[in-house]
């Protein structure tokens, strides 16, 4: 990490100063690195919720139990596959946003 040296100072109104504090909150950063991070144009995101993991790894689970239904499915050629294999795609799909949302670009 680059060691910071040069300080800078500027006003803000009291409801520009709120606004930056509550940004800073919700990303779970400091004020500073909020104003940092605008300066080199990253894209601010919050922080995920902090049952996020747990809702991706429930959709993991499944994800995976549509999965192994599909192979028996496949094997016993009871169930309908084509449809099957959808679900799994939008599920997959569903993730994707989901993490995408959390994600700096």
């Amino acid at each position: 990490m680059k060691e910071m040296t040069v300080p800078i100072q500027f006003y803000a109104t009291e409801e520009d100063n709120k606004l930056l504090y509550e940004r800073a909150q919700r990303m779970g950063v400091s004020k500073s690195e909020v104003l940092r991070d605008l300066i080199r144009g990253s894209k601010l995101v919050e922080a995920p919720p902090a049952d996020y993991p747990l809702l991706i790894r429930e959709l993991r689970a499944v994800g995976n139990n549509l999965n192994q239904t599909l192979v028996i499915a496949k094997a016993n050629g009871i169930l309908n596959i084509p449809d099957l294999r959808k679900e799994i795609l939008e599920l997959r799909e569903l993730e994707k946003k989901i993490s995408s949302q959390f994600e700096p670009k």
